[in-house]
């Protein structure tokens, strides 16, 4: 099985009885998976990033992100707005990443087409199936990774919408959304900065300010 190790400094030994894609998710469930870092099995490549977090540009984005949409769940009844830590499965495409937030609906964990799965480290440690959206913050380490692989695994996935976020251009921030096409994502268009959930049924934009300690801020706004 090849492996990408992104830019980090801890050091994680892949077991050698880790060859595809099963024995992958049986580690993922197990005691010995790494308790730090993100580890990813997409297109049937290993994909690590070890490195930590950066503060404006992805912790801050994603806290705001978190924030606003798992408001927006409760007023909407839509569904769960499920963050950063947890894992995601396609068995179909054989998949599995950890995303830095998703979004099912009640309807689709009631229908079954997303299962809560797990392992030796709990019992619903892994979303398994076809969800509604599916979110990552671009890094330096991640780039190729979120703009690119997971791009077409997600869509591969039957992943209704992609939404992908890139913070670390404060004259240039990136909020996209990808719906399906017949053959692959396709970005939705702009009106005035604002960008069209259809899963969602709402437009969203993201904007940057000033925070009060002088870093940058970040607003995600709903209509």
């Amino acid at each position: 099985m090849e492996m990408i190790l992104a830019i980090g400094r801890r050091k994680v030994v892949v077991p050698a009885w880790v060859a595809d894609f099963e024995s992958f998710r049986h580690w993922s469930h197990s005691a010995e998976f790494p308790e730090e870092g993100r580890i990813c099995l997409i297109n049937g490549k290993v994909w690590m990033d070890l490195s930590m977090e950066e503060f404006s540009s992805h912790n801050v984005v994603r806290t705001e992100l978190g924030r606003v949409l798992a408001n927006l769940m409760k007023e909407t009844k839509f569904g769960r707005f499920v963050s950063e830590g947890m894992r995601f499965g396609h068995l179909g495409t054989q998949l599995s990443t950890e995303p830095d937030g998703m979004i099912v609906s009640h309807e689709t964990l009631r229908d079954g087409r997303v299962e809560l799965v797990g392992g030796d480290t709990g019992t619903q440690t892994e979303l398994v199936g076809s969800l509604e959206v599916v979110i990552e913050i671009v890094s330096e380490s991640s780039e190729v990774k979120d703009t690119e692989w997971t791009m077409t695994a997600y869509f591969d996935a039957d992943v209704q919408e992609y939404w992908v976020v890139d913070a670390r251009d404060e004259d240039d921030i990136r909020f996209d959304i990808y719906k399906r096409g017949k053959k692959e994502y396709l970005a939705v268009r702009k009106a005035g900065g604002w960008t069209k959930s259809a899963a969602l049924g709402k437009s969203f934009r993201l904007t940057q300010s000033e925070g009060a300690d002088g870093n940058p801020d970040f607003t995600l706004e709903v209509r």
